[in-house]
């Protein structure tokens, strides 16, 4: 939406650029998240490295 409210306020950025941005933020933030050790422990599954035994 936000390329598109640009583009109809005559803003002169390339629609690649624009197109690009959502994918770009998404990046941004999963490096954020990705830093920040003690919210990767707090989040992280349970049974993570545990071996799954099914029918136990």
């Amino acid at each position: 939406m936000l390329q598109f409210h640009l583009q109809g306020e005559g803003v002169q950025i390339a629609s690649q650029f624009l197109t690009m941005l959502p994918y770009v933020a998404t990046i941004v933030v999963l490096v954020l998240i990705s830093r920040n050790a003690n919210f990767i422990k707090v989040n992280m599954p349970a049974s993570i490295g545990k071996p799954f035994f099914p029918g136990s």
